[in-house]
């Protein structure tokens, strides 16, 4: 069971940590093309919600380089990236995208069972 939750770890680390920073550098143009939300936001709320993803992505991954550290760097980045899939499951729900709501959906499952280590 451990090597599935170091494995769920690094798997989440790559979506959110890779995920963001790819919305974060790329064009505004070339991701409102992509993912139809962008088109709904100032680009600063854009660039700051990928900012934040890759701050807790790499929150996932930092108890491995801290593991004598006492802050649960986890839990803290685990909680914000469910809240930011709820936000984002409530802005599928406002602009009428209900098929990336499965997505988000199973990225709050994944975050639930890594960040408070429940089984399946």
């Amino acid at each position: 069971m451990p090597t599935l939750q170091v494995s769920l770890q690094v798997l989440l680390f790559l979506i959110f940590a890779v995920g963001g920073a790819y919305r974060f550098f790329q064009p505004m143009d070339a991701l409102a093309k992509r993912m139809r939300w962008v088109s709904c936001f100032h680009p600063r709320i854009v660039r700051s919600i990928a900012l934040f993803e890759v701050a807790c992505g790499i929150g996932m991954v930092l108890p491995f380089l801290l593991s004598d550290a006492n802050f649960p760097f986890m839990v803290y980045s685990g909680c914000l990236l469910m809240l930011i899939m709820l936000g984002a499951i409530v802005t599928h729900v406002v602009i009428g995208d209900y098929r990336e709501i499965i997505g988000n959906l199973f990225l709050i499952v994944l975050l639930y069972h890594t960040t408070f280590s429940i089984p399946f």
